[in-house]
């Protein structure tokens, strides 16, 4: 427990660079147990349940706390107690691309590639399609570039399910803020990005009352963070939610509220 801290430090300082970080519970805790303790603790790192599952080829991986290295190409290239930050910084530096999924590409693609890894992916793909047009015969550039092209693609049907998910559950605060992401520079003009603005700004209007109410929801909580008691965070609560009744956000609040003792 006292590494969860630096762990999460380390994942905010390099999440951006294709680190990834999971927690695994593996003392029988269930999800609602340990996704509580890591909200009251501010960790925001993926949490597993281990269950029935193990860790059997790896010597040495049932005791605790205990830390596995996987690298970019998926094997385990570390495992032990401590001192794996300096491992981690090591496999990091053979990352050219992150996000892209691929250690190495053809060279005709290597302006693609580090456009994605830079987050443009506009410009990664419009760098693809013109590999594709230059190097019709060369078969590994045309490759690397049909795969850059549906990494793009993949990342916006991805932003574009999540933002139909958000608003069937009425979370246009998040809907709303993939869109912004979806329409600013790293789609920046492209079709999509264009239509993101427009649905965001529209959805802005339609949804007004919803929106400041997931506002107030916001600072409701972060009142709640410095109160004394359960009793004094559900009467927090229940003003919210007898105060914006019939949103979304009053619907979470008033069930935080129930699991609250007074």
């Amino acid at each position: 427990m006292k590494a969860l801290p630096s762990n999460q430090a380390l994942w905010e300082k390099n999440k951006d660079r294709g680190l990834h970080v999971f927690l695994v519970e593996s003392q029988g805790g269930t999800l609602e147990d340990i996704t509580q303790y890591a909200k009251d603790r501010k960790l925001t790192l993926p949490l597993v349940i281990r269950n029935g599952s193990n860790f059997d080829g790896y010597k040495g991986g049932n005791g605790l706390p205990y830390a596995f290295v996987v690298g970019p190409d998926g094997k385990v290239v570390w495992q032990g107690r401590s001192g794996y930050e300096a491992i981690i910084e090591q496999q990091l530096e053979r990352i050219k691309y992150p996000g892209l999924g691929k250690l190495e590409v053809a060279p005709e693609c290597t302006k693609a590639a580090e456009k994605f890894g830079s987050g443009d992916f506009a410009g990664a793909r419009d760098e693809a399609v013109k590999v594709q047009e230059k190097e019709a015969d060369n078969e590994a550039a045309l490759a690397d570039a049909d795969y850059i092209i549906k990494r793009v693609d993949g990342l916006i049907d991805t932003m574009r399910a999540k933002i139909e998910d958000a608003k069937s559950k009425r979370r246009y605060h998040d809907a709303v803020r993939l869109l912004d992401e979806l329409s600013g520079k790293g789609f920046k003009g492209m079709e999509v990005a264009d239509k993101a603005k427009d649905e965001a700004k529209e959805l802005k209007k339609e949804q007004k009352d919803e929106l400041k109410a997931w506002e107030q929801f916001e600072k409701t909580l972060e009142v709640n963070e410095k109160a004394k008691s359960d009793g004094d965070k559900k009467k927090n609560l229940v003003k919210f939610y007898e105060k914006y009744e019939g949103t979304a956000a009053a619907d979470e609040a008033k069930a935080m509220a129930d699991g609250l003792s007074d």
